[in-house]
């Protein structure tokens, strides 16, 4: 379970002022972990899970740019066009152009982080299906933490449980490419 999750913004906030440190933990911090781990997991003789926990605002359908929405939308989508879109957004906020080039409105840098997470839990779903190896994504809701500064509709305690429960669901009701929602029954659609 990849449980990377930082946003430097109050609820209300919209900064881009720790974009890179928040891509940096949100996306490549699990890209990086699941890569180093994926040596072992092929050696397991059951199926190896991965949960990404990621978030709605994660979702194409934040994304205003036509031509972003469109490459990540591709069938065939690399793990190097996902990196590419990622360079592009790092280097909109660098340029101060992330607004008018079509970026997520609310929370943009975590919400892009999460894009990508999902973006890069699609690829590699396709690049083990029909192996042994389950990837998904979990969107525990408006949770309180430190990020919502308390706020929220749950506790952290309830949103590890579905997690655990999603993690360790049996062979034969496990699937891959998912990313759920909420907390059941769970809404859940390919990523």
């Amino acid at each position: 379970v990849n449980n990377a999750g930082v946003s430097f913004n109050d609820i209300h906030e919209n900064s881009v002022e720790f974009a890179e440190t928040v891509i940096k933990t949100n996306f490549h911090g699990p890209k990086l972990l699941t890569e180093s781990l994926l040596p072992l997991f092929r050696l397991s003789p059951s199926i190896s899970r991965i949960l990404n926990i990621s978030s709605r605002l994660g979702s194409i359908n934040k994304v205003r740019n036509h031509n972003i929405k469109e490459t990540l939308q591709k069938e065939r989508l690399s793990e190097e066009e996902i990196e590419g879109v990622v360079k592009m957004f790092l280097g909109d906020v660098k340029e101060g152009r992330w607004e008018r080039e079509g970026w997520p409105q609310i929370w943009t840098d975590y919400s892009v982080s999460k894009l990508a997470l999902n973006a890069y839990s699609r690829v590699l779903a396709k690049r083990f299906e029909g192996g042994r190896l389950s990837v998904n994504c979990f969107c525990p809701g408006y949770t309180q933490t430190s990020m919502t500064r308390g706020q929220g509709t749950h506790t952290p305690d309830a949103a590890a449980e579905v997690a655990v429960s999603l993690a360790l669901l049996p062979p034969r009701d496990l699937p891959t490419g998912h990313f759920f929602l909420g907390f059941g029954p769970y809404t859940q659609s390919r990523l």
